[in-house]
């Protein structure tokens, strides 16, 4: 005993629809990648002097400048894609209707 599906649940369709590609998960992706490569410890290596840029250490100046540049990168891609990669509702991975 089968409940029977409606036509277009048969056929696949279940009211899902795709996003069009705008390439902000790649971004994210990349916006990640920069944070690793800004932190990697041979870097901070290299800013690991002794000395000081306006009574800053050097290397607390390059970590909160690169902390702050993996802000505004992520930032960037944010204002740039305001419809979002994803489904409107995480819950249940659909997008809401609008009607």
């Amino acid at each position: 005993m089968n409940p029977s599906l409606p036509p277009e649940d048969t056929q696949g369709d279940r009211g899902l629809r795709m996003a069009p590609p705008s390439g902000a998960r790649e971004r994210y992706v990349a916006a990640f990648l920069l944070g690793l490569a800004l932190f990697f410890p041979p870097l901070l290596a290299v800013f690991d002097v002794p000395a000081t840029l306006l009574g800053i250490p050097v290397l607390f100046l390059y970590l909160y400048l690169a902390w702050l540049t993996v802000i505004l990168v992520v930032l960037l891609i944010v204002v740039r894609n305001p419809g979002g990669d994803g489904p409107d509702d995480p819950v249940t991975g659909r997008e809401e209707e609008h009607r």
